[in-house]
């Protein structure tokens, strides 16, 4: 059984985020059908909840999160549907998903996002499948080394984080400074 139910979560730029002018945007984007390759449903407001998920765009694959945990703000694309492919395309379309919906973030004047692609944090929500240990680490390794150094050049440093009782996840610092649509132009 191959997990499909990928995060990416890309860190924002320090800087005071106002969760609430997200709301505004995230309906927009359902309205004028902004991720064309994606049913998009609602919009959800959990800012209330301390180091909580922020404002999450819910569709019918993904949702697309706003995410505050850690007190380190940033963008987190969720998968919760099956991915057709190999595990390096799921994770090369999780990649592309995450940084597409930041770009378009950033687009947006009324926010001021800015976002860093030196550090990002790769889950699978599926610890049946993709238990955190060092199996899973050794599995998954090779198709993150390509993924990262397919989008921000280089070579990725990666680290398994998080305990055995916890989802797999994987910190990747790419070194990288450029921008999201960089990332994006070079994959």
């Amino acid at each position: 059984m191959q997990a499909t139910k990928f995060q990416v979560k890309v860190y924002a730029r320090a800087g005071e985020i106002e969760l609430e002018k997200l709301i505004p945007v995230f309906h927009e984007w359902i309205r004028a059908k902004k991720i064309t390759d994606e049913l998009l449903i609602d919009v959800a407001d959990y800012a209330h909840v301390p180091q909580g998920p922020g404002v999450v765009l819910i569709g019918h694959q993904s949702d697309y999160y706003l995410d505050v945990a850690d007190n380190r703000p940033g963008l987190l694309y969720s998968r919760k549907r099956g991915f057709e492919g190999d595990l390096q395309a799921g994770i090369d379309d999780a990649f592309r998903r995450a940084l597409n919906a930041c770009r378009l973030l950033e687009e947006e004047s009324s926010l001021g996002l800015e976002f860093a692609t030196d550090e990002l944090l790769f889950r699978v929500q599926d610890r049946l499948a993709a238990p955190n240990g060092d199996a899973t680490y050794d599995a998954y390794k090779p198709a993150l080394e390509q993924a990262a150094s397919g989008f921000f050049g280089g070579a990725p440093s990666l680290e398994r984080i998080g305990s055995e009782r916890e989802p797999f996840a994987v910190r990747i610092r790419t070194g990288g400074s450029g921008t999201v649509a960089d990332a994006l132009a070079r994959h």
